[in-house]
């Protein structure tokens, strides 16, 4: 079946066609026989799928004049689509060259040019030409929507909320998660820089701008944690967890990494997660896996359980009546097959998108392919055992 590039192309050069055809035949009758033949070859290229041989005919034949810079534009796009970037780089600096270029074709090539160097990586030269046209009003909210995900990219969190900012007043989007999660980012910043004055205001600014969101109480969390809160980090963290299990992944390690953590309280919380969450048996085996230096009774019971709940220990146990492999599972040895499976695991999968289904190692706030913030969740890679 045709490519949709197959299509594109084919679609634009036999409009081209039909309109040439229109045009020599009732206005220039005396023209047809100036028809270069190399086109009609390139039709037959693009109807024979052969499109590789098609734009290379297709790029040579047509001179750019003002009855050609869409086609050449559009050829510049299918370069881009099929991964020869270069080849469309060429093309629109090409076409920006021409000195009689009239300034809409102009500023529509200049960003066709942009886009050609954001999809190759070379993201200096494309964050130039976009800061050009974000200054006029037929680009700039294009043109501001790639300088926030390119400085997403480089975590220049100040600039993205600035352009952020600037594309509030021209646009009707909801940017509220967006922002919401920049606040997050530059808090967590402080906080890494013991910086709590200002990452607390940061806080305050992100809190109730998306109330789905675990964000800002992970950041309050991280906080407590800095000024010696565990009871408050903990009350933080269940109220997380009833929002999103995720929660039990990425705050409750760093609960168990405090210097004054409050066993009592942590283990009086989780007992009572264990009796209200039933999920909760599944995320502490994920934890006590992913994190086998805590030091936990309770996670340690619960990849006891799991261990003794696999069909291997159940079909051992069935062989003598008179042996049981579950009573000698003794804390040593599920020590052992944890630490085991955490490096049989760490190459796993563990988080997915929601969005786009696309699967990481490590937890990202904001996904690394469809740049949906707030999207990943936990894969049970236990199962896979």
């Amino acid at each position: 079946m045709p490519s949709e590039s197959v299509f594109y192309l084919t679609g634009i050069f036999l409009l081209f066609g039909l309109l040439v055809y229109i045009y020599l035949n009732f206005f220039e009758p005396d023209k047809t026989d100036n028809i270069n033949p190399d086109y009609l070859t390139g039709l037959k290229y693009l109807l024979d799928e052969e499109s590789d041989k098609a734009i290379n005919i297709f790029s040579n034949l047509i001179e750019i004049d003002d009855e050609t810079i869409q086609t050449h534009l559009a050829l510049g796009v299918l370069f881009r689509k099929q991964g020869r970037v270069d080849k469309a780089i060429q093309l629109h600096e090409y076409i920006l060259s021409k000195d009689d270029l009239p300034e809409n074709h102009y500023f529509q090539t200049l960003f066709e040019l942009g886009e050609n160097y954001f999809s190759a990586g070379i993201y200096n030269k494309a964050e130039e030409i976009f800061l050009k046209l974000k200054e006029f009003d037929t680009h700039k909210e294009d043109a501001l929507n790639k300088l926030i995900i390119i400085n997403e990219y480089f975590g220049e969190w100040h600039k993205a909320l600035d352009f952020l900012e600037e594309l509030d007043k021209q646009s009707n989007q909801d940017l509220s998660i967006s922002r919401n999660h920049y606040y997050c980012e530059i808090a967590e910043m402080h906080i890494e820089n013991g910086e709590i004055n200002s990452a607390n205001n940061y806080l305050l600014k992100a809190q109730g701008l998306h109330t789905d969101s675990i964000r800002s109480e992970y950041i309050k969390l991280l906080i407590d944690l800095r000024q010696s809160d565990s009871s408050e980090a903990i009350n933080t963290f269940v109220a997380m967890a009833k929002k999103n299990k995720i929660a039990y992944i990425i705050a409750l390690p760093k609960i168990f990494q405090s210097s004054n953590l409050k066993a009592d309280l942590i283990n009086a919380k989780l007992s009572k997660l264990l009796v209200n969450d039933p999920d909760a048996h599944t995320y502490l085996s994920l934890v006590g896996v992913m994190y086998p230096d805590i030091d936990n009774k309770i996670i340690e019971n619960e990849i006891q359980t799991f261990i003794e709940m696999q069909d291997i220990v159940k079909e051992i146990d069935k062989l003598d009546d008179n042996y049981s492999i579950v009573s000698t599972i003794s804390n040593r040895l599920s020590q052992t097959m944890r630490l085991i499976l955490n490096k049989k695991m760490k190459s796993e999968y563990k988080f997915n998108c929601k969005k786009c289904g696309y699967q990481t190692i490590a937890f990202s706030w904001q996904c690394p392919t469809c740049n949906s913030w707030e999207s990943s969740k936990t894969i049970n890679f236990l199962k896979t055992i």
